[in-house]
């Protein structure tokens, strides 16, 4: 195998894929990103490109090693390298200067410009930089555009939330919210507006959003492409996985798979390329979200009539195949944990059917700082509540539900049951599911031996370890605390209510 065939299997958001005690979804809940460092991973999955940060060289050594590229940092990222001068009077002609400096070092296949807040409080205009850079100098430069000043809209968590308590639990409905502010989707907006080029369609084509598979993507992705290639359907391009060449390439494809969506409404109103939103509320979830997972592609292609065989076959093969675990499970009476209201639905779904398990009650958690910052209502609250109830009539009729029990309240729930699952001791434990029949065969089997296996532990160092009840896993120190406060007023935005 090449270098460079090397180094593309292992640009599939390696974070994500491969660190396990810390996943991207965990550090990107407790820790201080920016949304540099979401640009910052998009460059770093594409061969050939260079990262150039346009502001004070210190963004640049601190981004290097920023919590969203922790598993490799990116050491080769450039700087325009402002100086309080040029903070003061503006420092455009210092980032074309620093632009041809590193194409005459390094010649990469594209340098993507990345602002950071000293640029936007400048406003600077990037984009018309790179702009005059390749058409009078022939230089590969793009530009990512500012959508928002900090990281993300601050009102998407509580929006997105008051949709989904109108959805449906069975997930036949799509919850589609733009997210803006979004580094990494800044970046592939600026990749569709900037470096995608018109091309013949090639039809019955996808490409693949690569971010956000979880650690099962390192093997879900390449056998998702392969099932489809079994119903006539070809992967064009893994977006941003791939080289440059290939993202020029992109439009040819007949629909996009993502799972965030302003870049791909972008490439659908420049290229006319449609799009299929996976990262929706539970349409892909379980063994049943995997065959209408496979069922809306070849619909969307036309390929309904060859798809659907391989789906009734594969869906038989991977409930046979799982028959015995799923019998091991269900001799369990569990007590299922849920972290928040909205998930309640989709977990209670999973463990119940998906793997199997005898739910006797379902416990939700959810903390007045979740209600704070989620602008959760007495009136949301309770239709989030109807939703947990709906679920479980239909999926383990005869659970009780406790949300926010107390100790009394929750020994008397857990007196007759066997196990408590669902909230994880550590991320590690969690179990990821993805859209390939293989993973949900693997997630199953999976679980299954973790409770064969399981053996009375009552001396755990774990359990010695100080967690934070309402901020799990932090544990509960005066510094620890601090630092989550100090974070959520910065993402959120709010300030300290006074009386």
């Amino acid at each position: 195998m090449s270098f460079i065939e090397r180094e593309k299997m292992e640009r599939v958001f390696l974070q994500e894929l491969t660190t396990l005690m810390y996943p991207s979804d965990l550090l990107h809940a407790f820790g201080v990103n920016g949304k540099i460092s979401g640009s910052i991973g998009a460059v770093g999955e594409m061969a050939g490109v260079l990262a150039l940060l346009h502001g004070p060289k210190g963004c640049a050594w601190h981004y290097r090693y920023s919590a969203r590229r922790r598993h490799r940092p990116l050491y080769g990222i450039q700087s325009s390298d402002l100086t309080e001068e040029e903070i003061i009077r503006g420092g455009e002609a210092k980032l074309e200067a620093e632009v041809r400096k590193a194409y005459a070092a390094f010649r990469p296949s594209l340098i993507l410009i990345i602002p950071t807040p000293v640029s936007d409080i400048l406003n600077e205009d990037a984009q018309a930089v790179a702009r005059r850079l390749r058409e009078r100098e022939g230089i590969p430069v793009a530009a990512v555009g500012s959508e928002l000043f900090s990281h993300r809209d601050k009102s998407y968590a509580q929006d997105r939330l008051k949709k989904l308590a109108q959805l449906k639990i069975t997930g036949d409905q799509k919850l589609e919210l733009e997210l803006r502010g979004c580094g990494f989707t800044e970046a592939l907006y600026a990749l569709v507006e900037q470096v995608m080029e018109p091309c013949p369609p090639l039809p019955a084509s996808v490409n693949i959003e690569t971010i956000g598979w979880g650690e099962e993507g390192i093997r879900a992705l390449p056998e998702i492409e392969a099932f489809l290639n079994r119903a006539g359907i070809t992967v064009n391009c893994r977006i941003p996985s791939c080289s440059v060449g290939e993202l020029r390439l992109a439009p040819q494809a007949s629909l996009n798979l993502v799972k965030r969506l302003r870049w791909a409404r972008r490439m659908k109103e420049r290229f006319g390329t449609e799009y299929l939103h996976i990262g929706n509320a539970g349409r892909y979830a379980g063994l049943e979200g995997i065959c209408t997972f496979y069922r809306d592609v070849a619909q969307a292609l036309g390929r309904g009539e060859a798809m659907e065989p391989l789906v009734i076959r594969a869906r038989s093969r991977a409930l046979e195949q799982t028959r015995d675990a799923r019998e091991l499970l269900s001799r369990h009476r569990c007590l299922l944990v849920c972290r928040g209201l909205q998930a309640a639905p989709k977990e209670v779904r999973r463990f119940a059917v998906d793997y199997g398990f005898t739910v006797g009650a379902v416990c939700v958690l959810v903390t007045p700082e979740m209600r704070k910052n989620l602008a959760i209502t007495d009136e949301l609250m309770e239709q989030l509540i109807q939703r947990a109830r709906e679920a479980i009539g239909l999926f383990c009729p005869g659970a009780s539900l406790l949300v926010n029990p107390g100790e009394e309240a929750l020994g008397e729930a857990v007196r007759d049951l066997q196990l408590i699952v669902g909230l994880p001791l550590l991320p590690a434990c969690s179990d990821k599911l993805s859209l390939s029949f293989e993973s949900y065969l693997r997630a199953v089997l999976r679980i299954a031996r973790r409770v064969e296996d399981l053996k009375p532990l009552p001396d755990l160092l774990l359990g010695r370890l100080g967690f934070s009840s309402r901020w799990f896993p932090l544990l509960d120190s005066r510094e620890n605390l601090a630092a989550k406060e100090m974070w959520s007023r910065m993402w959120l935005n709010r300030k300290e209510e006074r009386s």
